[in-house]
């Protein structure tokens, strides 16, 4: 099994101002390099062995609203060649691996968005000592895509390429069977190329501890300290700076091994800085969650909760939380049902949208009807309320089906619909993608 999936990489960030941007990712680079050479003596070739996959996908996609403009709606075909590998070496005490994965992006008719994406990742763990673990990743993504996989309640109204990246690294001391002390740093950048869009860059030091005191009561405490600097290239004001702390504090009860029960407050605190509307606000919230697994295949989790702000000088806030999953594995596929609610915040994005209160369902599945054709399906829909009360529901779903032949080889055929409903009609938007996807890869060990 690869030491990782390219489900891990689909996300993250980037520069910083042309000249900014290209010293920070030299910096994370460097940075990364430098703890490579500290650690990385201990790696000897024994008992060591090399997974190298490499790939290449040549996908043909028919999308029927690249600006996601309500109003003019623009279709293209898009062609798109994907040659990459994975790389992974692995032992008894490190695991590093490597994706990288470029996009050559072709367009019939829009060819000005005509691009090259990136798509690439490093991880790295290591057991320095029999107690003491250290791991570091970083990922990057360019691309010209409004929608992403992980802001998908953003929006993006044109093809103007982005670049995201994020580094983090953290160092785990065992001090028992489940008790564990963790504290690490991370970092994350956006660099837009529309010069209308903020970029920015936020910083994460942060610390856990996971104490059990015996085999039923546990507890967790944990801190995360946030930076956030934005600015934009044209004559405008960037959104206000921010910092921030969050203060975490959970009891876990374990009935059996495999049910718990769990009690948690949580405080997170938003400073603002500049000259924005943005006022500081301190968020209270409190629940209490289920999680059982029946089996190895079928497991479910259910959680309540409450939240307040409280604000500076507006009147505070207050809502609902709720959180709920179900899985089931079976012998042909498997299945999930979930949802979630609450608050939530978004200002490293194209849109800013800030602090909203939000819930959301979705759905999984997939199926194996003969052992080389498999198909999947899922859906999901979310509802967003700003500060503003201003309102967007986002409405998203896909199938497909996927057919194994010849050993080294797969042809997709994947349908995906987005609709966004929003108070704001400039940002109303359907879309409709379809791709057939031809994909040859294997995998090599030594």
């Amino acid at each position: 099994m690869p030491f990782f999936s390219r489900s891990v990489i689909k996300s993250m960030i980037v520069n910083l101002r042309k000249k900014a941007a290209t010293t920070n990712i030299l910096r994370s680079f460097t940075i990364f390099m430098m703890l490579s050479f500290f650690f990385f003596p201990s790696i000897t070739l024994a008992q060591t062995y090399v997974e190298l996959t490499p790939e290449i996908s040549v996908s043909e996609l028919y999308d029927d609203n690249l600006y996601l403009d309500d109003k003019d709606e623009i279709s293209d075909y898009i062609t798109e060649v994907s040659p990459g590998f994975t790389l992974n070496i692995l032992s008894e005490k490190y695991n590093l691996g490597f994706i990288y994965v470029p996009t050559i992006v072709r367009y019939v008719h829009e060819d000005q968005a005509n691009t090259v994406r990136h798509l690439g990742t490093i991880t790295y763990e290591q057991y320095l000592h029999e107690h003491l673990k250290f791991d570091l990743t970083n990922t990057y993504l360019k691309s010209e895509e409004p929608l992403e996989e992980e802001y998908a309640t953003e929006v993006r109204h044109t093809r103007n390429t982005y670049q995201r990246n994020t580094g983090s690294a953290s160092l785990s001391y065992l001090f028992g069977t489940e008790n564990e002390l963790t504290a690490g740093y991370r970092n994350e950048f956006l660099k837009n190329k529309d010069e209308t869009i903020d970029d920015g860059m936020t910083q994460h030091p942060f610390a856990l501890i996971t104490h059990w005191f015996d085999m039923r009561n546990g507890l967790e405490l944990n801190y995360e300290y946030t930076k956030a600097h934005f600015w934009r290239d044209d004559e405008f004001e960037a959104g206000d700076d921010y910092t921030g702390n969050s203060y975490g504090l959970r009891y876990i009860y374990r009935f059996t091994p495999h049910a718990t029960v769990s009690l948690d407050y949580n405080l997170t605190t938003r400073n603002f800085r500049g000259n924005d509307s943005d006022e500081d606000y301190k968020i209270h919230d409190t629940g209490i969650e289920f999680e059982k697994a029946f089996s190895s295949d079928f497991s479910i989790t259910l959680g309540g909760g409450y939240f307040i702000r409280e604000n500076d000088y507006s009147d505070n806030e207050n809502g609902y939380m709720y959180h709920a999953s179900l899985t089931k594995e079976f012998e042909r596929g498997g299945f999930s049902l979930g949802g979630n609610g609450g608050w939530d915040e978004s200002y490293l994005t194209a849109d800013r949208t800030g602090f909203t209160r939000y819930w959301s369902l979705e759905t999984s599945v997939d199926y194996r009807f003969l052992e080389r054709l498999e198909g999947y399906a899922g859906s999901s829909y979310r509802q967003d309320k700003d500060e503003e009360d201003l309102k967007w529901d986002t409405l998203a779903g896909n199938c497909g089906l996927r057919w194994s032949f010849m050993r080294w080889f797969s042809l997709s055929l994947d349908y995906t619909y987005t609709k966004r409903d929003d108070d704001v009609d400039t940002d109303d938007y359907t879309d409709n993608q379809i791709m057939l996807i031809l994909t040859a890869s294997r995998l090599y060990r030594w």
